[in-house]
């Protein structure tokens, strides 16, 4: 059995249609249960199932998991919104697709990287309805390190550039072939280079200031746990950045584990992790 097809067992595959975006999803675990919301990295080629097809049927034990593709990703819809700020409608486009789901009550959020970001900026004011909110190596936007600038922000045709990300994202490149060849995959599916590239088209006259942000001072308003796990060699962050976020919120829990820790990954945790760390 491939490492690919591994990941879809015990998964339920979906699409529905959220607002006119037709969205791709998948599920795990009795629906009566708990449910958690996995959000998945923002680097080129993601998807759920590469971020979370590990660790779902582990969590589907306990929880009702639900991952969606998010907005010009994977097998959702290409959209990008030019007038804000791209995390701000796909914080929207989450929070409706819960809804358009029938969400059972409030849930458990949690994201990865970019994905990381968005729960923490969607704990500060969005529609979601949270239990808690929880980001794998996610610092809110703010504290990339130049590496992860420079090497992110960029991109180069071919699979070479994907298996370089990788690197960059796991800290390794053994055993994951079939990871960079989707991921490769999913970097030329139509729409996706844009969605990818819309946050750099600006009017090169435009000279407006950037919008007042309550980032990361709104973290202390929040009346939910908030985790942020945080790991050692993160070579694509600031490594004193939870500083910056403890001194303005101290009710933020932050974890900081090994990369030995996680599965295959230092910025993929396994299913056990989440739920000791986040899912409270």
């Amino acid at each position: 059995m491939s490492m690919l097809d591994g990941l879809y067992l015990g998964l339920e595959e979906h699409y529905v249609s959220v607002n006119g975006f037709r969205t791709h999803y998948y599920t795990a675990g009795l629906r009566e249960n708990p449910p958690v919301v996995l959000l998945h990295d923002g680097a080129w080629g993601a998807d759920a199932l590469l971020s979370w097809g590990g660790v779902m049927r582990e969590l589907s034990k306990k929880f009702w998991v639900v991952a969606p593709d998010m907005l010009g990703f994977g097998q959702t819809d290409k959209a990008a919104f030019f007038g804000e700020a791209h995390y701000n409608y796909r914080m929207r486009h989450v929070g409706d697709f819960c809804r358009t789901i029938c969400m059972p009550g409030p849930a458990h959020f949690v994201g990865t990287s970019f994905g990381g970001s968005l729960v923490l900026r969607a704990a500060i004011d969005s529609n979601w309805s949270i239990a808690s909110a929880t980001s794998i190596a996610g610092t809110g936007g703010p504290w990339r390190s130049e590496l992860s600038k420079r090497e992110l922000g960029n991109f180069e045709v071919g699979r070479d550039y994907i298996e370089k990300i990788v690197a960059l994202l796991a800290n390794t490149t053994d055993g994951l072939d079939e990871h960079i060849e989707r991921r490769y995959q999913n970097s030329l599916l139509p729409g996706h280079y844009a969605c990818m590239m819309s946050p750099r088209m600006k009017h090169p006259a435009d000279q407006s200031s950037p919008k007042e942000d309550n980032y990361p001072e709104g973290l202390r308003n929040v009346d939910f746990p908030v985790h942020i796990i945080t790991m050692t060699e993160d070579k694509l962050v600031d490594p004193n950045w939870p500083l910056q976020v403890k001194k303005v919120a101290p009710n933020v829990i932050f974890h900081t584990l090994e990369p030995a820790l996680f599965t295959r990954s230092s910025r993929w945790a396994s299913g056990e992790q989440v739920g000791t760390y986040g899912l409270t």
